[in-house]
């Protein structure tokens, strides 16, 4: 299935879509965080003080992009319905919302996650929280909109591994970044200061990091796509690939749960 070029512009084909503004609009703060990380060498919470603006902007990056491309493979219609234009609008106003204020908190020196030590920070996390369910709700309504594509198809394997990394993928989210941020303690318990972490990601490795099963839950949105994709090229039945499709799902749904029910107990 050609995506290009509505992966990339508006439906006039005169400019980048609203996918590829925020796109751009997060890469200039993650270049600019970039810069502030090699001239700033303060700490804040066992961490280099821009890594945490950083990561996330890395990742917000990947969602717009997954987002962006798998849009494409709607019907114009449905690419160009009200709904989907105000979800667009809705994702990118809250994951820029965000962004932005990471940012500032960093600049500040001051945390920005689970952080109600004044009124207005416990109201920015809180709007903080809204904004997360919003960028979750853009991920979930578009499974469902490739779900509908494909229903209509029914020969597509790439709508049919899009629809359930989105869909599963954005549940598997909700549920774990819920529990983050109503966790008191944020994305891990207490840990001594010599507990074993994994290199650039940061994660603690004594069982106890809610980042781990929250990271593998989120990804999910784009590893599905890839490996339907990849099947889409392979000598395989239609019947076939919704098997493998189906079962993989399934296989990996469980590996995150169980992954978030070993932090748990």
């Amino acid at each position: 299935m050609n995506i290009a070029p509505s992966a990339f512009y508006n439906e006039q084909q005169k400019h980048l879509n609203l996918w590829w503004q925020g796109t751009l609009v997060v890469s200039v703060f993650l270049a600019l965080n970039i810069l502030l990380y090699l001239l700033d060498g303060r700490m804040l919470a066992d961490d280099a003080l821009w890594i945490k603006p950083i990561k996330f902007e890395i990742s917000l990056i990947i969602h717009f992009t997954t987002l962006a491309v798998l849009a494409a493979l709607l019907s114009p219609g449905r690419r160009n319905s009200l709904i989907w234009k105000g979800m667009t609008y809705a994702v990118v106003a809250a994951g820029v919302f965000e962004v932005m204020y990471i940012f500032l908190q960093a600049a500040r020196g001051r945390e920005s996650h689970y952080n109600n030590s004044t009124v207005i920070e416990s109201v920015m996390y809180g709007l903080m929280g809204l904004g997360a369910v919003v960028l979750v709700a853009g991920s979930f309504y578009l499974g469902y909109l490739l779900y509908r594509e494909y229903r209509s198809e029914r020969s597509n394997v790439l709508l049919l591994s899009a629809s359930l990394g989105l869909i599963i993928g954005s549940v598997l989210t909700l549920i774990i970044a819920s529990y983050l941020s109503s966790a008191t303690t944020g994305y891990t318990v207490p840990a001594d200061e010599d507990v074993l972490r994994l290199p650039l990601f940061s994660w603690y490795l004594n069982g106890e990091d809610l980042r781990i099963p929250h990271f593998f839950a989120t990804h999910m949105m784009q590893l599905f796509p890839l490996y339907g994709l990849w099947l889409s090229r392979q000598n395989v039945s239609m019947a076939d690939c919704k098997v493998r499709l189906f079962w993989s799902a399934g296989i990996y749904s469980l590996i995150v749960v169980l992954l978030f029910v070993i932090v748990l107990f």
